[in-house]
This record gives C-alpha cells, structure tokens and sequence, in this order.
C-alpha cells in the first residue's frame, strides 16, 4: 500500500427547516460558537444514545426554539466536508403553527423567505437543505 487514507472527524446530525406560512425560521450561531460562530443556521443537532433521526430533530426543535413541530418529510442525506471534517445530516421538513421562538442555543432568530435564507451568510447545510425540498 502507498498510503493510508487521510482520517476525517464525521459529524452526524439533523438539520430542519421550519415553516409557518410561506417562511422559514433561521437562527444566528453565538460567536464563542465552536464551528461556523455568526453564521445562520436552522434547528438541528447531534444524536443522544440510541435515539432515532426522527426523535433527535423533534428534540432539538424543543430545545432550540420551544416550538412544537411536526415532520412533514425526511429527505436525503446530505454530505459536505469542510474544514471541521465530513458532515452528514439527515434533512427534515417540519411545521409550526403557533408559539414564538424562544431560543437557547442561538442568539437571534427571523423568519426569512426561503429565497432571503439563501442570501444569509449560513452554514452549508441550511442552503442543501432549501435545496432538497426544492424551497
């Protein structure tokens, strides 16, 4: 063998777009953030032991926002690698309809136009996932 295979960290998590009406809920990174700090991102995040897609993403919608949500599709996977390593997230569409966002783990929050998430300076999955579910 020439060489081994370069080691790559792989982080798994979820990503979920929020609808209520014709908008989708965005939220800012903190700055003291440890990957992509200030850019806007959606509700998502890492798996709990033994937990499935479905109950991490309806977690860290609680969690993030204190909206109830519910699953209206999963999409594909979505694979990126940047400078933290391989990402993998599992795509959600959801809705809300009621409650304001109460955020925790973010510092802001808007509801955005699919069209005006795109012009956000934001993480890569949020654009993928615009994309999967053709918003």
């Amino acid at each position: 063998m020439t060489g081994s295979p370069s080691l790559l960290r792989t982080r798994l998590f979820t990503v979920g777009i929020v609808l209520r009406s014709d908008k989708v809920l965005v939220l800012r990174r903190r700055e003291d953030d440890d990957t992509y700090p200030g850019l806007w991102d959606s509700v998502g995040g890492h798996f709990e032991k033994d937990e499935t897609a479905e109950l991490c993403m309806l977690r860290e919608v609680r969690e993030e926002s204190a909206l109830r949500a519910k699953i209206l599709k999963v999409g594909n996977l979505i694979e990126y690698r940047d400078e933290y390593g391989r990402s993998l997230a599992v795509p959600f569409l959801l809705a809300s309809r009621s409650g304001v966002p109460v955020i925790s783990e973010h510092d802001s929050f808007r509801w955005v136009t699919p069209g005006d998430a795109r012009t956000l300076d934001a993480v890569p999955s949020l654009g993928m996932a615009l994309d999967g579910f053709l918003l």
